[in-house]
């Protein structure tokens, strides 16, 4: 769930103004003192004119010179950037050094230049660049103004979240309390604010730190902590865009999806500063709602929201884009690629693969290092190959095994068909002009996702599950999801590679996977299904069935996905929310088998289909009796072809005749007949 991050660094280009300095006259120092009064009160051109005053007197000052470049940048409302940048380069110059290299920051007097620079940066959304000079700026706190301390503080933790490194930001916020507790305790700096005016600053920038602090530990998931905060903010009545969307993130992160729906549209109503949303942040506020009816499961609504979303953002780059002088503001506005991300993954759980590999294959332009992002695009892929296993029950595929009835009376004859339809071929399906969303393209994707993976050491697992491995556009992935989605990866590429029949390859990524000690029990019943099937292709009948067990699947968490949950994990779910109306937990995705008894079907199913290849009737006969009985009359349409060729191969004429004429009534008459199997049939040895 996004935050509007407008309103974090509104004040940044407000830097200090003309420090002191020795050749400075009694009168420039009072018009000093005026400019500033006049430069905070919004009256730049006034400040301007007063700022040229004693530019006469101090013609190469760079304080001067620098505070003449603000006053004339906030003149232009923020506009002239590229000419603000060059009277900062000329600046620079005057204060020897660069500010194309950070490394030419030495001395204190440099630090404004260089902070300026760094907002600059952060707007054009150049965020690590901005990150190494707050970096090196930071190491000048102390020996430079207390305020500008502050703000480079405030700076440096808006880039580490930017960057998604919320233990940094966390540090940092903590520096920078420490710093506050030290200037009430002892100011320092020479500040002549009045107590009032000082007591007013330290409670809005508290309230900035104490807003930092709850997005740090929402993107840590801490939620424990982040409760404690929140309502401590809440208790000092502030009320900001900012407090409203942390507020509706932290019930968001907690399930609580009809509470934080509540806070984003009923405040929306009663908040003059949200009502702004509707001009500033118009994207933001739909694509928030449509995070949320995602998880209610109002999949309409929220596909409905996000195109609005995506709707609004264009609507706001052709408003603010057109002029040549674009405001400063204008390059945080475009959430594109952030909003197209969230719109392809509701396709693709929506069951609409090709608009959705659409969506995420511009994404994978931008965060081509998502691990994830890779997976869903493979998964599109899968997804157009096979929609789903559900197809498999449906009476239209059970046709599909007796093509045909021809010849009558003593010639009447029936062809059997192939129902199996992740055997038959499918034409690529072109999309984006030059990408192919097929399965060679998925197998593509999964090695990009494969060599991205991050390296995960035993150090690593023994922090509790603490650790957090980057993921943008979104939160960043704790180690035990982080395993859990190689296991995913290492599951697709095996499938991709049986469809491919590249047999070798499935073999090598489910014995990959089996070895992994922490995969879930879904995801190693999956592997020995995809490494039993890809021996049979290779001729090893004795090892194939010894991977096939259907005595192990004794209840349904011999089929769950999830994985152990880690001490934080416990912690956070053991303190429950107060008393809210709640949706029952439904899974987004309905996963085959679901229980136990159709689990060990499957795995009968798979032996009797290798026994059958082995011309072992009694054995086929055995175990695909036990597939029968556990499956129930609703059975896959494969398992018809599968009993045809058992009853063909035993000679068992009469059974077959009762079998086709229970099913297939409409081909078949009361004489004798002879079925034919196709030239193209294939046997279908896994259907998991």
């Amino acid at each position: 769930m996004s935050e509007d991050n407008n309103t974090t660094t509104n004040n940044n280009n407000n830097n200090n103004s003309i420090e002191q300095c020795s050749i400075f006259t009694e009168q420039d120092k009072e018009l000093a003192v005026k400019a500033k009064q006049e430069y905070e009160g919004g009256q730049y051109d006034v400040c301007l004119k007063t700022l040229q005053k004693i530019l006469e007197s101090c013609p190469d000052d760079p304080k001067v010179l620098f505070n003449v470049a603000l006053a004339e940048y906030a003149m232009s409302s923020f506009q002239k950037t590229d000419a603000f940048k060059v009277q900062l380069n000329k600046i620079a110059e005057k204060l020897h050094c660069s500010l194309d290299g950070v490394t030419t920051l030495e001395e204190p007097d440099q630090c404004t230049v260089f902070y300026n620079m760094a907002v600059l940066l952060y707007h054009t959304r150049q965020y690590r660049s901005a990150l190494l000079v707050v970096e090196k700026l930071f190491r000048f706190i102390g020996q430079i103004d207390e305020t500008l301390s502050w703000k480079i503080c405030l700076l440096m933790c808006e880039l580490d979240l930017c960057t998604f490194q919320p233990e940094n930001a966390l540090a940092t916020v903590i520096h920078l309390e420490k710093l506050i507790s030290e200037s009430v305790i002892s100011p320092s700096n020479g500040l002549s604010h009045s107590p009032n005016m000082l007591i007013e600053n330290l409670e809005v920038l508290k309230s900035k730190i104490s807003l930092y602090k709850i997005r740090c530990l929402l993107m840590l998931k801490s939620l424990r902590i982040c409760k404690k905060e929140l309502r401590q903010l809440q208790n000092t009545n502030i009320s900001s865009t900012s407090l409203t969307y942390a507020r509706a993130n932290f019930e968001y992160f907690k399930e609580n999806h009809i509470r934080a729906l509540k806070i984003l549209t009923n405040n929306q109503q009663t908040n003059s500063s949200l009502i702004s949303l509707q001009t500033n942040s118009s994207h933001c506020f739909y694509n928030n709602l449509s995070c949320i009816h995602f998880h209610l499961h109002k999949s309409a609504f929220a596909l409905f929201y996000m195109r609005r979303a995506l709707a609004e953002n264009n609507r706001l780059l052709i408003e603010q884009l057109n002029s040549n002088d674009k405001q400063l503001i204008v390059h945080n506005i475009n959430r594109k690629y952030e909003i197209l991300y969230n719109l392809g993954i509701q396709l693709l759980f929506k069951h609409q693969p090709l608009p959705a590999f659409e969506c995420l294959i511009d994404v994978i332009n931008i965060y081509s290092n998502n691990v994830r992002l890779w997976l869903r695009l493979a998964e599109c892929c899968i997804m157009i190959h096979r929609s789903s296993n559900d197809d498999i029950f449906k009476l239209e595929e059970k046709l599909k095994c007796v093509l045909q009835s021809i010849g009558t009376g003593f010639h009447h004859k029936l062809i059997l068909g192939n129902c199996n339809t992740s055997t038959s071929s499918k034409k690529s399906t072109v999309t984006n002009g030059n990408e192919n969303c097929s399965m060679e393209f998925a197998l593509f994707c999964l090695k990009n996702a494969l060599a991205s993976l991050p390296p995960i050491t035993e150090d690593d697992l023994q922090k509790d599950g603490t650790k957090l491995y980057p993921a943008p556009p979104g939160n960043p992935i704790r180690i035990g999801d982080m395993i859990a989605l190689k296991c995913s990866i290492l599951a697709a590429a095996a499938y991709v590679s049986l469809c491919l029949n590249d047999f070798v390859s499935a073999k090598n990524y489910a014995t990959y996977l089996l070895e992994e000690p922490r995969a879930s029990s879904g995801h190693k019943y999956l592997a020995r299904l995809y490494l039993s099937e890809s021996l049979l292709a290779m001729n090893k009948i004795d090892l194939a069935i010894s991977q096939l067990d259907a005595e192990s699947i004794k209840t349904e968490n011999d089929l769950s996905f999830k994985m152990s949950i880690t001490t934080v994990d416990k912690e956070e779910k053991s303190d429950t929310p107060e008393a809210t109306p709640t949706v029952p937990k439904v899974d987004l995705v309905s996963w085959l088998p679901r229980d136990a008894r159709v689990g060990q079907a499957i795995v009968y199913y798979n032996i009797a289909a290798i026994y059958a290849i082995t011309n072992d009737v009694e054995k086929a006969f055995k175990h695909f009796n036990l597939f029968v009985n556990l499956f129930g009359k609703t059975q896959p349409a494969h398992s018809f072809q599968l009993k045809f060729y058992l009853d063909l191969l035993d000679g068992n004429r009469h059974r077959l005749q009762i079998l086709l004429k229970e099913n297939f009534g409409h081909l078949t008459s009361n004489k004798s007949f002879v079925a034919f199997p196709t030239i193209t049939h294939t046997l279908s040895n896994n259907n998991s």
